[in-house]
């Protein structure tokens, strides 16, 4: 989209205001970095949301033009050497940067000797990448033939066949009919998944539909059972309103839906503030944090199944999901409901998660809403289970349909080794949220499909319509919150930088500018990512004076490894013969979704001082 490596090329974010942002992730498989440089790596906040939600990552390895094809005779022409030497760097790098392979996309013309030895760099590149990065996939984009002719097929065929025997697919080019479906059944047999029948969404060339009509695309590329790879789905933000954006965006997914089959969440902890990665401000737990724009795909959390879902019958009886950025629990955002519960009806229930998750014995729930105004409706989350025979729930159920819908228990006496967890259960909190705990107890199930019900009151016969903001989701093992949490060691600050910054208002000292790197020890299976905080000293202490006394601490930013940049930190100058403090902290954030306490913290200080003279 617009060239690649915009806002999102910043690892720790930016304050971009209206940046692109995608959340339709459970519709599809695998999500491509496309742009025109060479090695087009993906950032890793893409690769961190994808890999969030199961979806694999691929770069791009791209030649263009007269110096594509240069640089394609440089390492094709010549002996096994150079291709195998090629193909071993874009494996290291896909392994080194926790992405899921390439997409290969040759657009210039080829040598004799350089097309002959292009199956056999994609075989050994294919076979190397399965070696090194589990789950690995090479693609390859339909443009040269075997003749080393650059010619769109627009389809699988004879003449590009060599290329998708050599490696996991093709990405086929945008300008086919259904007679090239037909002919692709026949060719690809029973690799039908393997073709991805390529749909340029901005519509270009000629193409059975694009923009707001790419459903007509997919409908007949289904029929046929083949894949799909949308090009460009970025449109909706690049060439319409961008103060229309989520609306777009989910239209233009709403219209697809039906030919996307949802993939599903296959483990637990199972938690989300349903955060975009982006927001006006940063609130944490219904506060406040701190207020400005933001961007940083690699902080959003799960993201649920958008739409408009109406009952069956008049229609009356409707419910919709979107995004919100108007309120937060935890992040930049939080999820809006909105529905109507018809007066024949007792209630309407959304589904917001599909899941595959072999169930332990037992599990934990948390739900966070806010009711907007007057509605006499209630809250809940319901889960089905598979068609296991063998299942055992230890609750009632809702009806004796076979479809073995779920309404877990409150959590009334948590265990005492649960507190943290469950220390806002059943309170009023910040901002007018409420959070509900829950308890499940399971025996040989697998958990299937999580629901939000809105039921009518007692008494109620009206049509109740409704305004639901969900600011959270947890669903939990019991035996994980028994287990006790590692705690951040070792935290260190190197490769420091300082300079005086430019002067602010009519303080006597205009202040440092101070950029250090923060490293230090933890497991990060055990968490979501970890939070950054100062707390900057006055510098007016003497020098040894100890440390100062109490202060909130700053938020700096957001970490999902062990080491943190801090860039350009403003901070007191400390005066002739007296010692400045700045100290960091690093929070973690447990997978379980719970908050940790401050003393518990990694922290390390910098004192400083003028040199000597």
């Amino acid at each position: 989209m617009m060239g690649g490596y915009l806002d999102d090329r910043f690892v720790q974010g930016s304050a971009a205001p209206s940046a692109y942002v995608f959340y339709h992730w459970q519709y599809i498989d695998i999500f491509v970095y496309f742009s025109h440089h060479m090695v087009t790596v993906p950032p890793v906040g893409w690769t961190n949301a994808a890999h969030r939600h199961g979806v694999c990552v691929l770069g791009t390895f791209i030649t263009e033009w007269k110096p594509g094809g240069q640089q394609c005779e440089a390492f094709l022409a010549g002996d096994d050497h150079a291709y195998q030497a090629v193909a071993d760097q874009l494996v290291l790098m896909a392994q080194f940067l926790h992405f899921d392979g390439w997409l290969v996309n040759i657009e210039n013309t080829l040598s004799p000797a350089a097309v002959g030895n292009m199956p056999r760099f994609l075989r050994y590149l294919t076979t190397q990448l399965h070696r090194q990065v589990p789950g690995g996939l090479v693609l390859w984009y339909d443009s040269v033939v075997t003749t080393g002719q650059l010619k769109w097929q627009d389809e699988l065929n004879e003449r590009n066949r060599v290329f998708f025997d050599s490696c996991d697919g093709i990405f086929t080019n945008y300008n086919w009919g259904e007679e090239h479906l037909e002919r692709m059944r026949g060719q690809a047999g029973e690799r039908l998944a393997d073709v991805y029948v390529g749909v340029d969404v901005f519509a270009r060339g000629n193409v059975v539909g694009g923009r707001f009509d790419t459903n007509k695309s997919l409908e007949l590329i289904r029929k046929h059972g083949l894949s799909v790879a949308l090009f460009a789905p970025g449109w909706v933000y690049e060439c319409l309103e961008k103060a229309d954006f989520f609306q777009n965006q989910d239209r233009f997914w709403s219209l697809l839906a039906r030919y996307l089959p949802t993939h599903s969440i296959c483990s637990l902890p199972f938690v989300t503030s349903f955060c975009l990665g982006m927001g006006t401000r940063r609130v944490r737990y219904g506060q406040e944090e701190a207020v400005g724009p933001w961007y940083h795909p690699g902080a959003q959390k799960l993201q649920p199944l958008f739409g408009e879902h109406r009952l069956e019958g008049d229609g009356r009886g409707w419910v919709k999901t979107q995004v919100c950025l108007a309120d937060a629990w935890n992040g930049g955002s939080s999820l809006l409901i909105r529905g109507a519960i018809p007066p024949e009806v007792g209630h309407v229930a959304v589904r917001l998660f599909s899941l595959q998750v072999p169930m332990p014995p037992k599990i934990f729930l948390s739900l966070v809403y806010k009711l907007e105004g007057t509605a006499k409706v209630s809250v809940a989350l319901e889960l089905t289970t598979g068609d296991v025979g063998s299942c055992d729930v230890g609750i009632s159920m809702l009806n004796a349909e076979t479809s073995s819908r779920h309404s877990p228990r409150p959590l009334r006496v948590p265990p005492a080794k649960l507190a943290r967890w469950t220390t806002r259960c059943g309170q009023q909190l910040p901002g007018g949220w409420v959070q509900r705990c829950y308890e499940l107890s399971l025996r040989g199930c697998l958990l299937r499909d999580l629901f939000m019900s809105f039921a009518r009151l007692p008494g109620s016969q009206d049509e109740e319509s409704f305004v639901c903001r969900l600011g959270e989701i947890q669903v939990v093992d019991a035996y994980s919150l028994l287990s006790p949490l590692p705690r951040v060691q070792g935290v260190s600050v190197s490769r420091t930088c300082w300079q005086r910054a430019a002067p602010e208002g009519t303080g006597p000292r205009p202040g440092l500018r101070l950029s250090c790197t923060l490293h230090w020890s933890y497991p990060l299976t055990h968490v979501q990512c970890f939070r950054i905080h100062c707390c900057r000293g006055t510098g007016g202490g003497p020098s040894g004076g100890g440390p100062p006394g109490p202060e909130k601490p700053t938020f700096l930013g957001l970490a999902f490894v062990n080491q943190y940049r801090v860039v350009d930190l403003v901070v007191a100058e400390a005066g002739p013969g007296q010692e400045g403090r700045v100290e960091f902290l690093v929070e973690p954030d447990p997978r379980e979704g719970f908050l940790v306490p401050q003393a518990e913290w990694g922290r390390a200080a910098v004192l400083y001082s003028l040199p000597s003279t």
